[in-house]
């Protein structure tokens, strides 16, 4: 039974951690196109 007398904890990304997201979402991006290069070749 999960203990209920806990307290939520909240997190929030700093500046830097914004930052960092958003590169690693544009390198996920790019592989992720990649990828769909690779599983569909133009005809």
């Amino acid at each position: 039974m999960p203990d209920r007398n806990r307290e939520a904890k909240y997190y929030r990304l700093t500046a830097a951690g914004k930052k960092q997201l958003a590169s690693e979402h544009s390198k996920w991006r790019q592989l992720a196109r990649a990828i769909g290069l690779l599983m569909e070749p133009a005809q």
